[in-house]
């Protein structure tokens, strides 16, 4: 029987909370370390009695074997997420230098755009962009992996350097470290470079806001966040793409001004400015595992450079576009993470580096190996109680209440409130699920044998007009859904030896948790029709309409696209010939055919042209549009995950 004193715990713990809450704005310091410190301590607190009063007994070997996995499994998460909450007890938001040096202001910069398989379109984006960055000596490179000829002929039409390797080694390291080295012998040497994936598209100002970070001399990265202007497949397939931030989100806009605080920021790969005296010093970009971006700057660490976070909007990228591209890109991640494992700079490794970015690499490290085959665990575990009678913790509902429910209500309450509303309960849950599966592979290999995989390139420009079910991704969710559910049902009788025994009621909670988890995660694997090749973006900006016949009048552009464009018109509406061109207060003319007439305005499509593209390229693209979602909208993001449901 649950009583009153039984939610104590729970109450008070978010009592403290909320209380915190009142005093983030006067005293923000304080209120993260406090905050922090409650966290790590119904943490701990609950792990203690997991440890000491929770693990099951009177098991035979196969069903100790299991508990006794899922503890590690859970030891790891929860460690994790300790180390988590040291990194988010402090924050930094750095603002740059009012004054900046002129020599440094206008120091030789070189844009590095390395290519692989990205598609025209693509590609052309992010030269176009490129091209647009004010900086008054910018040089810009396409380094083609590819050996492509159109590569070469794309650069030199834009007018823009271009390096081609055939059968290069160490993939994207050893793409950018060739394209350094030819760098630093034609014209004049770079002291910056600004390293860019092909799919990113810099803002016009991002040197402007960084270069002057470069004061320090011992900074050797500034690392900018990533953003993107398209959104994920999890967003997409479950309708939510407006209503809940892209999952990278927190990590960018929470947890690495956490790790820029304790010194332990690192560079992500793209969208960082890099100095080359550092690089050089470093050997050049890291060739030791797949993920060169963060270990090049345990690299530079050794030889007194750091790396820092500045976290602005200086950029945006494409998202993995389908389900098994996002698979793909986190099991590299976590090949890069197992990879230096074995290396100088792992954690117990001689490389001189301090003991925050140690702890760093670890806590990535203990994500990856612990958290996707934990992920499937949480959701065999009530599957294989009802069908095996093999309990993984020995608890009452009232044991969850008293110990569980503090760490879990605190850890959630935290992350809305000092995260800024950017993590979601069970759709954070499928994001890292549908992962699981791929990592749990990659964890298994990678700690045998590390080294000889194959570099897989996230797919880009991807383009659908059919619904498309990621069955091979679907099919184990929804039998595990299918099998926790008839457990239930089946031991819902009397008659059944597990009825009211201890674990039960947790048991039948925590199944039903983990159904409406795995409902998600298969709707996520349903991907809707990609009929749209370009992103649109919310305009709201006022244009003027200039027809064929000589007629003008102004317009208001509800969205657009580098195809085409909503405007609502006050005068009327167009005929099905009218052809004419869409002219911006900036200059920019884009020359359209009427699409179709709307109840609310008119469907507008861009007659092509190299210039027209360019021309929209460097206004949509370099500083004044994004399709950012602030802040999680739970009530729109319920509704949508309902309709996908439905459908």
């Amino acid at each position: 029987m649950i009583e009153l004193a039984d939610l104590g715990p729970l109450l008070l713990c978010v009592g403290a909370l909320a209380m915190l809450t009142l005093f983030e704005q006067s005293s923000p310091r304080a209120v993260k370390v406090i905050a922090a410190a409650l966290v790590i301590f119904v943490t701990a607190r609950y792990w203690w009695w997991r440890t000491t009063s929770a693990f099951p007994t009177h098991l035979n070997p196969i069903q100790e074997v299991w508990a006794s996995l899922f503890y590690f499994f859970e030891s790891c998460c929860l460690l994790t997420s300790i180390i988590t909450q040291v990194y988010l007890s402090r924050s930094r938001e750095r603002q740059p230098p009012l004054r900046v040096d002129e020599a440094l202001a206008n120091a030789p910069v070189d844009v590095f755009i390395p290519t692989y398989n990205e598609p025209c379109q693509i590609l052309e984006r992010t030269i176009v962009a490129a091209k647009a960055i004010e900086h008054s000596d910018l040089r810009v490179w396409v380094l083609d992996d590819g050996a492509r000829d159109w590569v070469r002929d794309l650069a030199r039409d834009l007018g823009v350097e271009y390096v081609r390797r055939v059968k290069g080694k160490h993939a994207k390291a050893g793409n950018v470290n060739n394209g350094l080295e030819h760098a630093l012998r034609i014209g004049r040497k770079p002291e910056f470079i600004l390293l860019l994936d092909a799919d990113f598209v810099a803002f016009r100002n991002i040197l402007k806001r960084t270069l002057g970070f470069f004061a320090e001399k011992d900074v050797g990265v500034v690392q900018t966040p990533q953003h993107f202007f398209n959104p994920d497949p999890i967003q997409s397939n479950l309708l939510c793409a407006r209503h809940w931030p892209d999952e990278q989100r927190y990590f960018f806009n929470t947890l690495l001004s956490g790790k820029d605080a304790w010194g332990a920021a690192f560079c992500c790969g793209t969208s960082a400015i890099l100095r080359v005296e550092a690089l050089i010093a470093a050997g050049g970009m890291a060739i030791e595992t797949v993920t060169e971006d963060m270990l090049t700057s345990f690299k530079m660490l050794e030889h007194g450079y750091r790396t820092i976070y500045f976290n602005e909007m200086l950029s945006m990228g494409l998202a993995p576009e389908s389900l098994s591209a996002y698979v793909s890109q986190r099991a590299r991640w976590c090949l890069g993470a197992i990879q230096q494992i074995y290396t100088r700079w792992s954690f117990f490794g001689p490389a001189k580096i301090d003991f925050f970015n140690r702890l760093s690499m670890f806590d990535g490290l203990l994500y990856w190996i612990g958290g996707g085959p934990f992920k499937v665990m949480m959701i065999a575990a009530p599957l294989v109680y009802w069908w095996t009678a093999t309990p993984v913790m020995l608890c009452s509902l009232r044991d969850l209440l008293i110990y569980l429910a503090p760490s879990v209500a605190a850890s959630i309450l935290h992350m809305h409130s000092f995260a800024r509303n950017r993590v979601l309960p069970i759709m954070s849950d499928v994001a890292q699920l549908l992962s699981s599966f791929a990592v749990m592979g990659t964890v298994a290999v990678g700690l045998v044998k590390p080294w000889g995989h194959p570099f897989k390139v996230t797919a880009k420009g991807l383009a659908s007009d059919r619904v498309t079910v990621q069955w091979s991704l679907m099919l184990p969710f929804a039998i595990m859904a299918l099998a926790t559910l008839a457990g239930v049902i089946v031991n819902t009788t009397r008659f059944s030896p597990l009825y009211g025994s201890d674990g039960y009621d947790a048991n039948v909670f925590w199944s039903l948790f983990n159904i409406a988890v795995l409902s998600v995660a298969c709707a996520a694997c349903v991907e809707s029709p990609k009929r749209r090749a370009e992103e649109r973006f919310s305009a709201n900006e006022r244009a003027t309409l200039r027809l064929a016949s000589g007629m003008q009048a102004p317009c208001l552009v509800r969205d657009i696209s580098l195809s085409g464009a909503k405007i609502e018109l006050s005068i009327g509406r167009l005929r099905a010939d009218d052809e004419g061109c869409l002219a911006f207060a900036d200059g920019v003319e884009a020359p359209f055919k009427l699409v179709r007439n709307l109840p609310d305005g008119m469907a507008l499509r861009f007659v092509e042209s190299a210039e027209t593209r360019r021309a929209l390229i460097g206004k949509l693209f370099t500083g004044r549009y994004n399709n950012e979602v602030p802040e999680i909208k739970v009530a729109s993001v319920a509704g949508a995950v309902g309709r996908r449901l439905a459908a």
